[in-house]
């Protein structure tokens, strides 16, 4: 798993978020569910358009390489900001390190 799926500073937030007033425990566990399924969502994603530019390159197809580099650059501006998960009033964002 990829260094930015569970770290220190997710944790840390986490954590801080849980100890001081702020959200129950119900929906501390549903923000971490949802940040845990997003991260897993988004590496499993960058990890096919990835391998798909990766198979283009093997066997030499310039037109294919070009569409799906276009693809995983959007893909990535997607993401520039990070995720951010949302429950009942409460928001969690993580940043995702390159």
């Amino acid at each position: 798993m990829e260094k930015y799926a569970i770290n220190k500073n997710m944790l840390r937030q986490l954590s801080l978020m849980k100890n001081h007033s702020g959200p129950s425990a119900e929906i501390f566990d549903s923000l971490y569910a949802q940040m845990v399924i997003e991260v897993s969502v988004y590496q499993y994603q960058k990890s096919s358009i990835q391998k798909e530019v990766d198979y283009t390159l093997e066997i030499g197809d310039k037109a294919q390489f070009e569409k799906l580099t276009e693809k995983y650059n959007k893909f990535l501006a997607k993401y520039k900001d990070g995720i951010t998960c949302r429950e009942q009033g409460f928001e969690f964002t993580i940043q995702l390190e390159e």
